[in-house]
């Protein structure tokens, strides 16, 4: 069987591609940790994330209750229609998100840093559950969540973030001078601890940069084989010019016109 070629320059070059996946091995880990006071730390910060989860209800849909009790309606009006509260807590989440929460929380709290933000979800899934992989349920619940490399600012930023929207939310049906009865009411139902989610991706840049001092030890053998078969190729090609060059033979003199080749050689001597 035929060995392909590429194999074969990998397998010549074998002891540059092993120095090569070492120096792979030791930039991957330099790119990615670094030793400070004797401990090994890694270079990548972690992002932490803090939730508080608040139920969205109302006093005409009581979560306790088993059946909706009926009303009276007056001849000529129509009953009244309860919102759909799985759709409000969607368009909650965008005003959790929004530029208005996010000023009033700074207030609080000082300027977001780079590395820190806020957002909130519909939950899709039981306590149990994972919004970064969705579930199939509607639920009227949502997740008030806080991002920071620090995860008391997380929780801090979580906490605010639950209180000021609440608020918030409170402010705009006193405003619009809502019926006690027809308000959406909030109520927060947990507040976890932050926890770490960086952890699954933090080993992303170490392999990409292994992998680029790899492949740059694999061109470099494809590179040197190429250097040495253009020197191969170039001798050879002098040998055989070298060859092809006609010898110099020395004559023996046969004679001139008119005089026999014995005299010339007795004159000659």
């Amino acid at each position: 069987m035929d060995i392909p070629k590429y194999l074969q320059i990998l397998w010549s070059s074998k002891w540059l591609l092993l120095v090569g996946l070492v120096v792979a091995v030791i930039a991957a880990f330099a790119a990615g940790y670094t030793i400070s006071d004797g401990h090994l730390q890694s270079r990548t910060l972690p992002v932490y994330r803090a939730t508080s989860t608040v139920l969205v209800g109302s006093a005409s849909q009581p979560i306790f209750g088993s059946e909706i009790p009926g009303q009276t309606v007056a001849e000529g009006t129509t009953a009244p229609q309860a919102r759909d509260l799985t759709q409000t807590a969607v368009v909650y989440a965008y005003i959790v998100a929004g530029s208005e929460i996010r000023a009033q929380v700074e207030e609080k709290i000082g300027a977001l840093a780079s590395t820190e933000s806020i957002s909130a979800v519909r939950r899709t899934t039981q306590p149990g559950g994972d919004e970064q992989n969705p579930g199939r349920f509607s639920l009227p619940i949502l997740d008030i969540a806080g991002f920071s490399t620090n995860p008391s600012r997380a929780e801090e930023i979580s906490r605010t973030a639950n209180d000021v929207f609440q608020q918030y939310v409170a402010d705009e049906q006193s405003d619009a001078a809502i019926p006690v009865d027809s308000r959406v009411q909030l109520s927060t139902i947990d507040e976890a601890a932050a926890v770490n989610v960086s952890k699954s991706s933090s080993i992303l840049p170490l392999m990409a940069t292994g992998l680029a001092v790899f492949l740059a030890f694999v061109i470099a053998a494809f590179a040197r084989w190429n250097v040495r078969e253009n020197r191969a190729r170039a001798k050879a090609k002098a040998e055989q010019s070298h060859e092809a060059q006609p010898s110099t033979v020395r004559s023996t003199p046969q004679g001139l016109p008119g005089i026999p080749a014995a005299q010339l050689a007795s004159e000659s001597h």
